[in-house]
This record gives structure tokens, sequence and C-alpha cells, in this order.
């Protein structure tokens, strides 16, 4: 089985990966260990999609992993299923600010996320939709349990997510 995880950073994608990796006896991919490890990133944190794509190509005759990262939305991985993790954007915020990203990182993240960024991104790659799952009101163990059930039974949908009407009332 290939999964894909992404979403927005903040959204949970570190802590629900690692745990479901383990519990399905997957393979975890970690787009951000890679990147750290072949210093595919310049001082600005700016990823080369390029030579990540190519440090990736390994995966290609794999039949078991887990990937995981904001930046797995960007370029095409074969994948089973492709989930992108949804946060609401005051949770963000709230989850950002922990982690001490500076004010101009969280507004970033806040708006790709009230954009649908990854999802727009996942549709236009793979073209198709992937499912989406809240983490706002979830614990990890919950949102593993979700991703599960939709993996077992095929579902084409977890959550319907749009925070996009937040850009209108001025988040």
């Amino acid at each position: 089985m290939r999964i894909i995880i992404t979403g927005t950073p903040g959204t949970g994608k570190s802590t629900i990966s690692k745990s479901l990796a383990k519990e399905l006896k997957l393979e975890l991919v970690d787009i951000k260990k890679i990147v750290m490890a072949k210093k595919l990133s310049n001082k600005k944190h700016e990823v080369d999609i390029r030579k990540l794509v190519g440090a990736m190509r390994s995966l290609k005759n794999k039949k078991n992993y887990l990937v995981e990262g904001h930046l797995a939305c960007e370029f095409f991985i074969p994948a089973d299923f492709i989930i992108v993790l949804r946060t609401h954007p005051r949770v963000l915020q709230k989850r950002l600010k922990k982690r001490k990203y500076n004010k101009k990182k969280i507004q970033e993240n806040i708006m790709t996320e009230m954009l649908d960024y990854c999802t727009q991104r996942v549709i236009q790659i793979y073209k198709k939709k992937p499912l989406e799952l809240d983490t706002s009101r979830r614990s990890p163990s919950s949102s593993i349990e979700e991703i599960k059930k939709a993996i077992k039974q095929k579902k084409k949908k977890i959550d319907s997510v749009d925070y996009s009407s937040l850009l209108v009332e001025g988040y």
C-alpha cells in the first residue's frame, strides 16, 4: 500500500504519519528529512523541487510506504491513497505560534489553508480529489482511526473542508 499524507505545516502530518506507518507496517518517508539530509534547500529554506523529485525516484519500485510532508502535493509520487490534513485557521495559528513561527510565516500558512492550496495541488497533479481530514478537533489517534477506516472501506471522502469563506469574512 502506498499512502501520501500532505497538508499545511501544523496540521498533524508528522505525528499522524509516524503512528500510522508503524500500525500499517509501512516504510515512513519523511520529505523534510530527505531535504535536510541531501541539502536540497537554500538559506531561505526554499527547496529545489527538481532535485527532490530526483531524490524520491527510488520509491518508483517500492510497493509499501507512507510519504509525509507539505511538499508531497508539489509533484507526483505513486500512491494508492492521498490524504490532505486540514485544520481550521484559528487552530493552525495557535499550533504554529507554539512552534515559534514568525508572524509572516504564520500568515502565509493560514492563507495557504484558507485557499485549499494542498487539496487543489493534489487535484492538479494527480487528477483526482484527495481524502481530506480535518484535524482541528480530532486527536492524533482519532485521526489515525478515521484514515484506517477510509482506507479499509476505500472511501472517496472523509470530511468536506472549506475555509475559503474566512477570506471574505476577513479572518
